[in-house]
């Protein structure tokens, strides 16, 4: 690939980063997440042996460090910049290989998250630089390292397809595949009466693989919109038989009851911290404490006058099915289990077996 083709990623690369800043508050729970990755990347190698080497030709494994800024626009879908460092290039246990190098990308991607799995895609824009070649003495099994003849540095670009696998909400396992353009080929190494390098010639594979873990910490603690203190609200419904309480403290809104994304929302989500106290917002019997599908952990406690109240996405359950319930006991702990980008509690209303909107009742 050519200069164009270098500034046509470029110029995406720079566009999808810049769109991080500009878009909109996200709607979900968690509106960004900012990781820092470690992966053992594997590259092969397309090369002619010296068969004056003495040593082992082995694979070609180097350690990468990534930080990452993911922006969520919806509860799944999510743009996100990211830089890759080689920051572990010698030899060791898992790190290694007859060539070392310098190497820093610069990516866009966008992705799509579930609970529990991720897949993203992208671009990059990057360079090859400072390469270096194993070599031994003609005579003994002592390594040097040489340079290659005529090679100083090479931009690169290329496409990244991976998998995010999620053990904890702040830890997460990840592979990925790349295919990049506009590699260093044809590379000779440099060769003298004391020094035999590992390959008379060689080229890097555009196709690599790496696996790695992640530790990332999602964040969001928007403020309370014009927008959303302005937005008309239903009547305050005052029954007899019931008088709902917030079931967090110091909360507000953040996907109101209704229409989304073509479905139905059955209730509303509330921003919150993960392991915040969820509390009962009334008195009632519990009768159920488990996981919902799509809701992961929650609780459903039945009031009198026909009502109940859910509490999903928690993190922890403290009470158990049968329980009786005094109206502010804690219930559980918030949290990302189910269907759910990020922490939040995900809260209804039922009255009579029919969803109704929680903010009938209660003013967050």
């Amino acid at each position: 690939m050519g200069n164009k083709s270098i500034y046509f990623f470029s110029g995406w690369v720079c566009m999808l980063w810049l769109s991080l800043a500009a878009l909109p508050q996200a709607a979900s729970a968690q509106d960004w997440r900012l990781s820092a990755n470690y992966n053992i990347q594997s590259v092969s190698l397309n090369y002619v042996p010296n068969r004056t080497y003495r040593g082992d030709i082995g694979a070609v494994s180097k350690g990468i460090l990534e930080f990452e800024l993911e922006r969520y626009l919806f509860y799944r879908a999510y743009l996100a910049g990211k830089a890759e460092f080689l920051v572990h290039n010698q030899q060791s246990l898992f790190i290694g290989g007859p060539v070392n190098y310098e190497q820093f990308n610069l990516g866009a991607l966008a992705g799509l998250q579930w609970p529990k799995v991720g897949v993203y895609g992208g671009v990059k824009l990057g360079g090859v630089w400072d390469v270096r070649v194993r070599a031994t003495s003609p005579t003994n099994r002592n390594q040097t390292w040489v340079a290659p003849e005529k090679f100083t540095g090479q931009f690169t670009t290329g496409f990244t397809v991976g998998i995010k696998y999620y053990l904890l909400n702040f830890v997460r396992l990840q592979a990925e595949v790349n295919q990049t353009y506009n590699l260093p080929k044809n590379i000779v190494p440099q060769g003298s009466f004391t020094e035999n390098p590992a390959f008379r010639s060689f080229d890097f594979n555009p196709v690599s693989f790496s696996v790695g873990i992640s530790i990332g910490l999602p964040w969001s603690r928007p403020k309370k919109s014009e927008k959303r203190t302005k937005t008309k609200l239903p009547p305050l419904m005052r029954v007899s038989s019931v008088n709902f309480s917030s079931p967090l403290k110091d909360t507000f809104v953040t996907s109101e009851f209704g229409p989304r994304w073509n479905s139905e929302h059955q209730g509303i989500d509330l921003n919150a911290g993960l392991r915040d106290n969820i509390f009962a917002v009334e008195q009632g019997i519990v009768v159920k404490a488990g996981n919902g599908r799509g809701y992961g952990k929650m609780v459903r406690i039945k009031h009198s006058g026909g009502f109940e109240s859910v509490y999903a996405h928690m993190s922890r359950i403290n009470v158990k099915e049968g329980d009786r319930i005094r109206k502010g006991d804690v219930v559980g702990k918030a949290g990302n289990t189910g269907t759910s980008s990020g922490v939040h509690l995900h809260f209804e209303i039922i009255k009579d077996g029919k969803h109704v909107n929680p903010l009938s009742y209660i003013r967050f």
